[in-house]
């Protein structure tokens, strides 16, 4: 009995661990092969989110993407991948082991593109029709909404989106079932003020006086109530937020040479930065200590810096974020892992700002704000005719 109950043990302990061990894995890197593809997979759980990487190759066949998704952590998600082929366009449509939706990934005279950015093609539509049983691509939102002096394209915007807009005295808060406003201020103010947003919060730092900043305001969207905070240290006029990790708030004061960490939901403002310490800078989600003279060569900012990177593109206007580069060369958008292959996401002309949230691309042409993801493409979701004067800042995307 006594030697029942050991083997019994020992089994329920090999069950287990595995079990155990899968529940605190956080990454894995693998190569295998489907269909003579050969597939290079990278799981990574990144604030939060748990993603794939892939990168599949076939002779002179290359596609490099990103999902979403859990699947379990399991390693070799792919059960088999089939392959279509219409004049120039060679697709391929990988299946997984857990019941997940599908997408198609094209490349276009040899070059990988989006299926937004072939949406009109011809070949493109003979593919689709295909596999429609397996695969079809969700429809943008033609329904506009007028509030105050916007046009909104509400259905643009995917559930969790929040779309955040300055009108000087305070915000509109925009999601894709309701649009409402918060005012902030008694005055309209019309210098850009400095703000940042997550998906709950939206950050404002009051800089209208000479004398500096002492008020913070913050709006929590799942609570629905604007706070204000007052400070017991007085920030320069010039002070900026460097980004947020997290529910902690990162501001540089540049006249006093001072990092603080500003923690929202325990209203604490912390000094973290200074000539004794060393100053801190997120570089897509990892901590990097940079000393005073390295730190105040510039603004330092947690996402959307500009890179110069020649083995990426020849451009200067390269974002890396999310294990990403994304690029823009002319009026092409790009993006391509960091180990992987140059996707060619859109063309769009005359755009004057653009910036990575979430693996979004935001951007403000004319009088208006797109959104680019994977899911719905390139869209218009707002008009508003103050962004042909004024943009800068003016607009945040929760993330």
């Amino acid at each position: 009995m006594k030697k029942y109950k050991y083997y019994v043990g020992i089994v329920l302990i090999l069950m287990i661990v595995p079990m155990i061990m899968k529940t605190i894995k956080t990454n894995h890197k693998i190569f295998y092969k489907k269909n003579s593809y050969k597939i290079k997979e990278n799981f990574y759980i990144e604030e939060k989110k748990y993603y794939y990487e892939f990168i599949i190759e076939k002779g002179n066949k290359q596609f490099s993407f990103t999902i979403n998704n859990k699947l379990n952590k399991s390693k070799k998600v792919i059960k088999k991948i089939k392959e279509y082929k219409e004049g120039n366009l060679f697709c391929i449509l990988p299946f997984y082991r857990n019941n997940i939706s599908l997408k198609l990934y094209c490349r276009k005279n040899n070059v990988q593109v989006s299926n937004d950015y072939i949406k009109e093609d011809e070949n493109y539509q003979k593919i689709l029709n295909k596999i429609r049983k397996f695969y079809i691509p969700k429809e943008k939102s033609k329904i506009v909404t007028n509030y105050k002096k916007c046009k909104i394209y509400q259905g643009n915007l995917l559930k969790d989106d929040i779309l955040y807009l300055w009108n000087y005295k305070g915000i509109y808060i925009i999601k894709n079932n309701e649009i409402k406003s918060k005012k902030i201020l008694n005055e309209d103010i019309y210098d850009n003020l400095e703000s940042i947003a997550t998906k709950r919060y939206y950050v404002l730092l009051d800089n209208r006086s000479i004398n500096g900043i002492d008020t913070i305001y913050y709006y929590d969207s799942y609570k629905d109530k604007l706070k204000t905070i007052k400070l017991k240290m007085k920030l320069a006029k010039n002070s900026y937020i460097n980004g947020i990790i997290e529910k902690d708030v990162y501001i540089t004061d540049p006249k006093k040479k001072i990092q603080y960490r500003w923690t929202i939901s325990s209203n604490e403002l912390i000094e973290i930065g200074n000539e004794e310490l060393q100053y801190i800078k997120y570089v897509n989600n990892k901590k990097k200590l940079l000393t005073k003279s390295d730190f105040f060569m510039k603004k330092q900012y947690f996402t959307n810096e500009r890179i110069s990177n020649k083995k990426i593109s020849a451009s200067n206007d390269c974002i890396y974020q999310n294990n990403n580069y994304y690029f823009k060369e002319d009026n092409m958008f790009y993006r391509q892992l960091k180990s992987g292959y140059k996707e060619l996401l859109f063309e769009l002309n005359d755009v004057k700002e653009w910036s990575v949230i979430d693996r979004k691309i935001i951007m403000v042409k004319d009088d208006s704000i797109y959104l680019y993801d994977d899911e719905l493409g390139l869209r218009k979701i707002l008009e508003y005719n103050e962004l042909k004067y004024n943009y800068h800042n003016i607009y945040q995307i929760g993330k």
